[in-house]
């Protein structure tokens, strides 16, 4: 059996005995005057009935307009990821994904030499296309939702626009807001 340590006495020693906020009559009284408890009866076993003599509840839930009602699920794990293409690609995978999709066969044969300052060139053109179409469609999603957002709140619409104008525009463009020659 172990012991306390000195110290441990002393504090289990000093601390204070808790006292009652009434005296034990009174006490006594209130306890007499209470409602005595009774524990509720135990409900009545019932037997599961078999299968058979269940009745069918795809007919009795059927609707009469012959939509088909699937059961109730509760999701409770986390949404996927949304995978775009410049997430899940290499760089080289990305380049080969622009050069096919903007550099066209008549670029290739103009190229026949195959020079890699060409085909260098080639690579950026077609990367620098890719992130402009990335940039357009990405302008275009939040003008979307800003649509969206400014049938039920304006100003959340409004806050919207601004901000993609703020990430996608480019001030630095001929013409746009002072940048170059009017």
């Amino acid at each position: 059996m172990l012991t306390p340590a000195p110290a441990e006495k002393s504090q289990t020693s000093s601390a204070p005995k808790r006292t009652r906020a009434i005296s034990s009559e009174v006490a006594a009284a209130l306890a007499a005057a209470a409602p005595k408890y009774t524990a509720p009866a135990p409900a009545p076993k019932v037997e599961p009935k078999p299968e058979a003599e269940l009745p069918d509840l795809r007919e009795a839930d059927k609707p009469k307009n012959t939509i088909v009602r699937l059961p109730k699920y509760i999701v409770r794990e986390p949404k996927s990821p949304v995978f775009t293409e410049r997430s899940i690609s290499t760089e080289k995978g990305l380049k080969d994904i622009a050069m096919r999709r903007y550099i066209s066969d008549v670029d290739r044969a103009l190229n026949l030499a195959n020079l890699p300052f060409f085909s260098a060139l080639a690579e950026r053109r077609a990367l620098a296309m890719y992130a402009e179409d990335e940039r357009l469609r990405n302008m275009s999603d939040l003008e979307d939702d800003a649509k969206a957002a400014s049938k039920s709140d304006a100003a959340a619409g409004t806050y919207i626009r601004r901000e993609a104008q703020k990430t996608y525009l480019r001030t630095s463009d001929f013409g746009w807001n002072g940048g170059g020659v009017k």
